[in-house]
């Protein structure tokens, strides 16, 4: 017997232990009848009224929705001009900052002016980092985005 031959005897023989093996093991007691007194559960209501009043209860939700959708949206909107104006003015302040540093070190200035002028870009540009932060942890917390209401 080749290999191939003795490869597919052992899956038949596994697989046939396998499909037999469930009817040896199961378990011999019976499972308890329901009785009779033992309450249902009640179908679920596909009754037109109640189908009328999920439509108007999801009619109401998605009113409430779009209007705190609207609010978040503009408040997200309201936020982002906040940041827009805080990094101008940022940049502004820093770009003055630059460009009175370039001018004063136009020309052949002495190694004391070019420090001067440097220790005086750095610390405009501190200053303006430092107040660019302060504007944007006073900016007010973003509130959370709206949940859709499920459908019915």
């Amino acid at each position: 017997m080749n290999t191939t031959q003795r490869n597919t005897l052992a899956t038949l023989a596994l697989g046939a232990a396998l499909f037999t093996a469930p009817a040896a093991f199961a378990d011999a007691t019976p499972t308890p009848a329901p009785s009779a007194s033992a309450p249902t559960t009640p179908a679920p209501a596909h009754t037109p009224s109640a189908k009328a009043s999920a439509n108007a209860a999801y009619k109401a939700a998605m009113e409430a929705f779009r209007t705190q959708m609207q609010a978040y949206v503009a408040a997200v909107k309201a936020d982002h001009a906040a940041r827009v104006t805080i990094n101008q003015t940022f940049k502004s302040a820093v770009d003055a900052a630059i460009t009175a540093y370039k001018a004063a070190i136009a020309g052949t200035p002495t190694s004391a002016a070019k420090s001067a002028a440097l220790t005086a870009r750095q610390s405009a540009v501190a200053a303006a980092t430092s107040a660019r932060s302060a504007a944007i942890a006073a900016l007010p917390a973003l509130p959370t985005k709206p949940v859709a209401p499920t459908k019915p």
